[in-house]
């Protein structure tokens, strides 16, 4: 199979790198750049990893050319922080990521559709190689699979959890507190609906655009923030953002605004919304995605006891729709030789 995998996550780099290499992929292989001459290329990036999948006629050449335009925009070391799988290991690699078993958070399900989202954004600009339509449609169905068997586990505590938590800890009455979003994103979504489900009522949410917001709003009953009153957010106690902007939204100079109270800040995205440096200021607290993921110890202690399943069900998947892909190949190399034959 002609497809290989450059990426990081968040088990080999801290935030800062990846969120330097998340930029840097965004700028040179989003969706409309996905096809760079002979080399085919998918980008996956998420909260917690990025990560090129692409197909070539030789692959090392490919890989070499995409690592050629991170050093171009990376000013640091970071090859050593990478992985790169090709061939079966590929596939194997991305069906371990569509079932949560590669995710800091084990057994997570959004990024079943993080990974269709990116596989479908492509294809509307592009036609992909046969070879990575079957990478991603096999991968995904590969996950869908393994939740309806019950391999992995998506009902344990997730990042809605842990912000959740965070909260508690902060305020004594949460029902009383008033709670900002930024970004109409599946992650804020998520968090929304399990706030929701505990009977917080003081949401506001807050987009760029009302018309992607619009579903959100009406299906939690929310109020809404225009984009252009974004400096109001101190007005609210919780400001919870995920966006996918590649710039800070909260600077230290959004500090000058005045406001008493002291403010919980919680920072779901790569690249980060928010100044780290804001949290200089006594009257902040300020948690990232990396501070929410290790405070679930918990869950990946439930875990535990389901991974050797887990893995040995995906490895028997992987292998089954490699030996599938390969029969087909060989069979239509057999078919274009015997149509040669009767030409000549």
């Amino acid at each position: 199979m002609r497809i290989g995998i450059l990426g990081i996550n968040c088990k080999l780099a801290n935030l800062q790198l990846r969120e330097r290499l998340a930029k840097a992929c965004q700028k040179h292989f989003y969706s409309q750049n996905a096809v760079h001459g002979s080399h085919s290329i998918v980008l996956l990036s998420t909260c917690n990893r990025t990560e090129l999948y692409f197909c070539s006629d030789d692959l090392a050449i490919t890989h070499t050319y995409i690592l050629s335009i991170l050093r171009q925009e990376v000013n640091e070391e970071f090859d050593q922080k990478l992985y790169t799988y090709f061939g079966e290991d590929c596939f194997l690699h991305l069906c371990r990521v569509t079932t949560g078993l590669d995710s800091a958070i084990l057994g997570e399900t959004e990024i079943q559709g993080q990974v269709k989202c990116a596989y479908e954004r492509v294809t509307e600009f592009i036609a992909l190689p046969k070879e990575l339509h079957y990478l991603f449609q096999k991968a995904l169905s590969v996950g869908k699979k393994a939740r309806s068997l019950r391999i992995v586990q998506g009902d344990l505590a997730g990042i809605e959890h842990a912000v959740f938590k965070t909260g508690k800890e902060q305020f004594k009455n949460l029902e009383d507190v008033k709670i900002l979003f930024v970004g109409a994103s599946e992650i804020n979504n998520k968090v929304i609906l399990y706030f929701k489900e505990n009977h917080l009522q003081h949401i506001t949410l807050c987009n760029r655009t009302t018309a992607a917001a619009k579903a959100m709003i009406e299906t939690h009953r929310l109020k809404f923030l225009d984009w252009k009153s974004i400096n109001s957010w101190t007005d609210y106690d919780w400001i919870i953002f995920g966006t996918k902007s590649n710039d800070f939204l909260l600077t230290k100079s959004s500090l000058h605004l005045p406001f008493q109270c002291s403010k919980l800040l919680i920072d779901l995205s790569v690249p980060r919304n928010i100044d780290p440096q804001i949290d200089e200021d006594s009257r902040i607290s300020l948690f990232n995605i990396d501070q929410l993921n290790s405070s679930l110890t918990e869950r990946r202690q439930q875990m535990s006891h389901f991974l050797g399943s887990a893995e040995q069900l995906v490895q028997k998947f992987t292998a089954t729709h490699t030996d599938l892909f390969l029969q087909k190949q060989r069979k239509t190399f057999v078919k274009a030789r015997e149509d040669i034959s009767i030409s000549l």
